[in-house]
């Protein structure tokens, strides 16, 4: 006759109970996606971040053997995009590929933002980067940050700095910049990046603050120069640019893009897109076409970009109270 052992059936107990449902994550992730795939994206077709989620969206839709739609949801600074993917079913056949100033700014600078990251998403990864660069005049006095830093605090106010629009990025990018180097800059708000330009061309306005993308024809045909990248790291192709932190501590600012997905999505499936996503990002001919629309790869885990959100919010909830700009 064996003996019974209560430990070893309370134990047996357990294992049985949760074999099913790692079998069931299991399964979920393997089936998965069963239906095509919509990628939320709060931008107009053509748009950088537009052309390279359809260029990872071709590669996972091969890989997946499931057709990828991506969804144009442009306007709102984002915040259309955002509730668009709140609306849609946590079923994971819907996620965002969204810009990180919908999730960091947007809510603390548009009225009647109703969403909440941390409550209503979740993150997936990090997916590019887009570092803000300083650009002048072609025939701009100013030859490097260190001079446009002297000028203008030698005349508060006197040295007019372009962006697209009070509380955008750019502006934001400049801001931080003014305020991490005691500097005080006289900020030129356009309705966009087109008459930012136009004003920086015609010599109204000192500087602009810009993505390379937008900024490289005119570089390139010398009317422009670039004095220095907000970025935390020189990029491949931006080695020619120094690090504006090299002169200003602190002054970093990118623009960003991460894949996010309404709480709720099975994490079997969230596991699954942040592998097949990472790999996707890193392939050879999407980074050369990333590199061309100026964005570049950065993928991560879940958590990575979850602590890159919250320290984005820090610095531009920071800024913001000192420009005191509020929800409008």
């Amino acid at each position: 006759m064996k003996h019974f052992h209560p430990r070893r059936a309370v134990l047996a107990l357990l294992l049985s109970s949760l074999l099913p449902a790692a079998a069931v994550a299991q399964g979920t992730s393997s089936r998965w996606p069963a239906q095509p795939v919509r990628f939320v994206v709060p931008f107009p077709a053509g748009s950088a971040p537009d052309v390279l989620i359809r260029h990872v969206g071709a590669k996972l839709g091969e890989k997946w053997g499931q057709s990828v739609v991506v969804d144009n949801k442009p306007g709102g600074s984002g915040v259309i995009g955002m509730n668009t993917l709140l609306a849609a079913p946590a079923d994971g056949s819907t996620f965002g590929f969204v810009q990180g100033s919908a999730i960091s700014v947007a809510p603390s600078t548009i009225k009647g933002v109703s969403y909440e990251f941390n409550r209503d998403f979740v993150p997936v990864t990090l997916a590019a980067v887009a570092p803000f660069m300083l650009a002048v005049p072609g025939d701009s006095p100013y030859r490097t940050l260190a001079d446009f830093i002297a000028a203008a605090r030698a005349k508060p106010q006197s040295v007019e700095v372009a962006d697209n629009g009070r509380g955008t990025a750019p502006h934001l990018a400049s801001a931080l910049l003014g305020l991490q180097s005691g500097a005080q800059f006289l900020e030129v708000h356009y309705p966009g990046g087109a008459q930012a330009m136009q004003a920086t061309l015609g010599g109204q306005t000192k500087m602009m603050v810009e993505t390379y993308n937008v900024l490289a024809g005119n570089v390139q045909a010398g009317r422009m120069r670039i004095l220095a990248s907000m970025g935390d790291r020189i990029e491949p192709g931006l080695e020619s640019f120094p690090l504006a932190s090299g002169t200003v501590p602190g002054a970093v600012a990118h623009g960003w893009f991460a894949v996010i997905a309404k709480k709720g999505v099975d994490p079997a499936i969230l596991a699954r897109l942040n592998k097949d996503m990472g790999e996707a990002l890193l392939l050879p001919d999407v980074v050369a076409k990333s590199r061309e629309l100026g964005t570049y790869p950065r993928p991560g885990t879940p958590e990575q970009l979850a602590h890159y959100i919250a320290e984005d919010r820090r610095t531009w909830q920071a800024v913001l109270d000192k420009l005191n700009i509020k929800p409008e």
